[in-house]
Order: structure tokens, then sequence, then C-alpha cells
């Protein structure tokens, strides 16, 4: 999954990313900080479990219709383990290399548990709670499993209303699905600082306490 990141977000990409946040935080004293991922968790049990599924029934099938043209009987259960061996390990291979196999085999809980997860480590890892004013805010974005998780430190999280944050969210997955990812993004955290600095007004001497966008890989 490696490439993902190579193949979604370009140099002039980051570049945007960085400019919509210098932007945003010309309105505001808080902290905005993308953090965009090629997935949140590697999912060792996935690719076992989808060759697992794709296997067995072809298995049998080759067994029953196959074997016999090479004078073996169907019901013979060495030539199935060999047919369901040689099958997953072509599957485990194939899923393991494939972006759109590996999602369609996710599991909807654990990705949501790994997300929310490798988010909060992520807010912590960064310093988003060292903020003076407790305001940073993280985007946090996984392109793997394309979710969206936004964490506002103790402050921000207590003065601005979870239906906004929640809204963020829905606009960057929509971006996301729509191949829209980046103006989507960018125009979130543009909304975002316009929101913060109802709370949080611009000071003269603000100081830019973290990165402007964090790019890389929990794993």
């Amino acid at each position: 999954m490696k490439d993902l990141l190579s193949k979604i977000l370009s140099r002039s990409d980051v570049q945007c990313i960085i400019d919509a946040v210098k932007k945003a935080e010309k309105l505001t004293s808080a902290e905005i900080v993308p953090m965009i991922v090629n997935a949140s968790y590697h999912y060792p049990l996935t690719s076992i479990y989808a060759a697992a599924v794709l296997a067995l029934p072809l298995a049998i099938v080759l067994t029953y219709y196959i074997a016999p043209l090479f004078y073996f009987h169907k019901d013979n259960l060495w030539i199935f383990i060999v047919f369901f061996s040689l099958l997953f390990i072509i599957f485990k291979v194939t899923i393991g290399k494939s972006i759109f196999l590996t999602r369609l085999f996710l599991n909807p809980r654990e990705v949501d548990a790994e997300v929310r997860e490798a988010a909060i480590t992520a807010f912590y890892k960064n310093g988003l709670y060292k903020t003076a004013d407790k305001n940073g805010v993280l985007v946090y974005i996984t392109l793997l499993e394309k979710k969206v998780w936004i964490l506002a430190d103790e402050d921000a999280h207590k003065k601005i209303e979870k239906d906004f944050w929640d809204n963020c969210v829905q606009r960057i997955i929509e971006g996301i699905k729509q191949k829209q990812f980046i103006n989507a993004l960018c125009q979130t955290i543009e909304t975002i600082g316009q929101r913060l600095a109802n709370e949080y007004p611009y000071k003269r001497d603000d100081v830019d306490e973290l990165k402007n966008i964090i790019v890389g890989d929990n794993q």
C-alpha cells in the first residue's frame, strides 16, 4: 500500500495544503495540522481471511471437476489440499498487493477501531496537546480506509460543536469519493480556520507552534 500517497498526493498538492493551512492560521491563533497516511494499520489477517474465502470454493470445484480429467478421484483429500494450498498462496499474494481487494475484505469494526487509535496516537505523538491555548486541531486522513478523524484539543473541543466537526469530516470523505480530495481538504481547512477565528482570533505575537502538514505512514 506504500504507493497510495505517491499516487494521490503530488508535491504541488502538498504545497496547496500548506498554503491553505497558512491562510487559515492567519485568521486564528489556533493550530491546524492535516496528517495524511497510507493506512492506519497493516491488517495482517485480512489477506489470510480473504485468501481462504476465495481459495476454498475454487479448490472444491477444481477437485471435483478437474482432478478426474487427470485420473484422480474427485474425493481425493490430498488433491483438494494441494489445490487449496496453491490457490491460497496465489490469492494471499495478490490481495496483499491489491488496494481494491484489501478494501473489499476489511472488517468495518476493525477499521473504525484502528483508525481511531491511530488518530489519537498521532495527536499526542505530534504534540497537538502542547499548544498554549489548548486549541490544536488534527485533521487525520488515512487513504487505504478512506477515513477521516478530526481531533481538537481540550479547549477547542469544548467550545466548538460536534456537528461542525462531523460536517468537516463528511466534506473531506465526499471529496475523496469524488476524486476531489485536495480541493475538499483545502476548503475544509479554510472553513475550520474561519470557525476557530471566532473563538481564537489571530494575535500579532502568534507563533506557529506546529507543523503545517504531516505526510507519512503509521505502520
